[in-house]
């Protein structure tokens, strides 16, 4: 490769006829390609040299040159010199010292620090002029560069480059002055490169500066008047575009609230005013149809409470139909006969409750034991039940009815089917600030499928009914309660097969209700 040809160079003592024709081939392709370069040298630690451009003025040793010193002493430097001067080098095609910049670096060998060669490029100054010449600094303004000796390595022809003073500088690294030269006012500004070393000098006359801000002053203020009338004329316009359609939309949106809802916005444009008025004509739709839809729940409302009148009508005459059997059972002597009817009686009562969504915990505890009196009837030697109410939650209000269903699941999915003597718990007590209610019997338990099954069905609402209607009972109290409280409450089912089931109730805590 053509860095494997370079350091092979660097470390021969002797060169190659083969050797120099390849990295000369390549330098002149660098050089070809780069016409800012004017010549390239590579000369290695054994004083052997190559280049395309340059050669030898005598014997002497170009190792012992200053350029060469210089960049081997310092090899992590690149080193710039303007007017290289005194070179034993002679150039083709011929250049002279103030036309170019001279650049060097060492080379290094990575691995052990040594310093194995030296490499020279002269750099064309009219590479700088072609970069800085187009600057905007007026008629008699420019840029010129001096070096730490205060030596000019660049300036463009003029006169006044030649009577600035070092002296003016006052050795400082940047800042700025005014002089005046051959009668007119310059503003001087410079800076210091620490790495060159050089100062950049920028010099421009103030008259000509204050003439070109007079002239772009006025030239600003033709703009901004011719500016300021088109945008008139377009703020009327656009005004006129916005409003317009705004107004018509208002005109909707007042007959909308007048109860109006058969007119519609329409517009051409596509913009966002039509966006805003298919909003209004979305919103328009969806009132007639939450208007429509309030109607129709309005009608089945009073159709339910037509429905739950007649509901009434029969327990109300059952109720008193069970009273009137109560006392000729009294008058018979039948106690059993009369338990089950008080019993029954309270069920109806409480199941009434004066029509009351909500009922205390004391009253649905009376409620269930009125159920089991009446199911210890019909199955005297199948079951017994203990109830357990933590003495804070009893004046809490819960939910009427709920008990109920899961100590019917109790008795005929668990109880009944079991051999011998079943056991049913009812506990209600507080727990993490929820009422917790549940139901536990010693039947013959679920399969986890099923419990895992049911309790899925659990978590959601609406999930009564379907092709599945095992459970209807468990899945209506906790849609009840979900619908009133949220899915943070609701049932959860635990239940070990051949065991027993745990059917339990998250109520929130209610102490007051309103009437």
């Amino acid at each position: 490769s053509r860095t494997e040809n370079v350091s092979d160079f660097l470390l021969v003592q002797k060169s190659s006829a083969g050797l120099l024709s390849k990295i000369k081939t390549q330098m002149k392709m660098y050089t070809d390609t780069h016409p800012e370069i004017a010549g390239v040298l590579i000369v290695n630690k054994s004083d052997l040299l190559i280049s395309n451009e340059m050669s030898r003025t005598t014997r002497d040793p170009l190792t012992n040159e200053s350029w060469y010193k210089q960049a081997a002493n310092a090899p992590s430097v690149i080193h710039l010199e303007s007017r290289p001067i005194g070179r034993n080098l002679t150039t083709s095609p011929k250049y002279s010292a103030d036309e170019v910049l001279s650049v060097t670096k060492a080379v290094i060998n990575e691995k052990t620090g040594e310093v194995l060669g030296v490499i020279l490029i002269d750099w064309k100054l009219d590479t700088i002029n072609n970069e800085i010449r187009n600057m905007g600094f007026g008629a008699h303004g420019f840029v010129y560069v001096i070096d730490e000796q205060s030596r000019i390595v660049y300036t463009p022809v003029n006169k006044i480059v030649y009577r600035i003073k070092d002296s003016w500088f006052n050795n400082r690294k940047s800042g700025s002055f005014i002089k005046n030269i051959q009668d007119t006012d310059f503003q001087v500004m410079y800076d210091y490169s620490e790495y060159t070393k050089w100062k950049i000098v920028g010099v421009f006359s103030i008259n000509e500066t204050l003439a070109f801000i007079k002239d772009m002053r006025w030239t600003a203020g033709i703009i901004a008047m011719v500016v300021l009338i088109l945008a008139i004329f377009a703020a009327a316009f656009f005004t006129s575009s916005i409003t317009r359609p705004l107004g018509q939309l208002s005109s909707l949106m007042k007959k909308a609230a007048q109860g109006d809802l058969d007119n519609k916005f329409e517009s051409k444009n596509e913009d966002e005013i039509k966006q805003l008025g298919d909003s209004f004509n979305s919103m328009i739709e969806s009132i007639k149809n939450l208007l429509n839809l309030i109607n129709l729940i309005e009608k089945r409302k009073r159709e339910a409470e037509l429905k739950v009148l007649q509901e009434q009508i029969k327990p109300h005459f059952l109720y008193n139909t069970f009273d009137t059997i109560k006392w000729m059972a009294m008058e018979y002597q039948a106690k059993d006969i009369m338990d089950v009817i008080d019993a029954l009686t309270k069920l109806f009562r409480i199941g009434l409750s004066k029509g009351k969504e909500s009922i205390k915990v004391l009253e649905e505890i009376a409620h269930i034991e009125s159920y089991l009196i009446i199911q210890m009837t019909r199955y005297e030697d199948k079951f017994d039940y203990v109830i357990d109410v933590q003495e804070e939650a009893r004046e809490l209000f819960v939910l009427k009815l709920i008990l109920q269903p899961l100590v019917e699941n109790s008795i005929y999915h668990a109880i009944k089917t079991k051999r011998g003597r079943g056991k049913i718990l009812i506990q209600v007590k507080i727990i993490d600030n929820k009422l917790f209610l549940s139901v536990t019997d010693d039947g013959s338990g679920m399969n986890p499928e099923m419990i895992t099954k049911l309790n899925q069905r659990l978590q959601k609402t609406g999930m009564i009914g379907g092709e599945d209607s095992s459970g209807y009972g468990m899945l209506n109290v906790n849609e009840r309660i979900k619908l009133s409280f949220g899915n943070d409450y609701g049932l959860n089912v635990h239940s070990i097969e051949n065991q027993g089931t745990t059917v339990e109730i998250w109520h929130p805590i209610v102490r007051d209700v309103s009437s």
